[in-house]
């Protein structure tokens, strides 16, 4: 698994591998995705210390949106395909397919 990918399951505010900027994101994501978003001025206050109105949308938009797709497919009972059927990602700086 990738090690972003871990240290997002683990304890991705004490990783070194995000920036402030993307910690604040995962964050605003993580109250988001939890329906904590309403209580937590710190999250939207540090949104709003780095990104513009339109970034905050957007980033709030895309993160609403998956998490009404993940809903959807739970709803369904959708079962989660093994790995070997999911899509491969192209890890763009070593130009080669990533695992995972």
């Amino acid at each position: 698994m990738d090690a972003h990918f871990e240290a997002i399951a683990g304890d991705w505010e004490a990783s070194n591998l995000f920036s402030h900027e993307e910690k604040t994101v995962i964050r605003w994501a993580a109250t988001l995705t939890e329906n904590t978003a309403s209580g937590d001025d710190a999250a939207f206050t540090s949104m709003k210390d780095i990104f513009s109105e339109k970034e905050i949308v957007e980033l709030t938009l895309f993160t609403c949106l998956f998490n009404a797709w993940n809903r959807l497919q739970d709803g369904f009972q959708n079962p989660i395909e093994p790995v070997s059927e999911q899509v491969q990602w192209l890890d763009w700086n070593q130009n080669t397919i990533a695992s995972g």
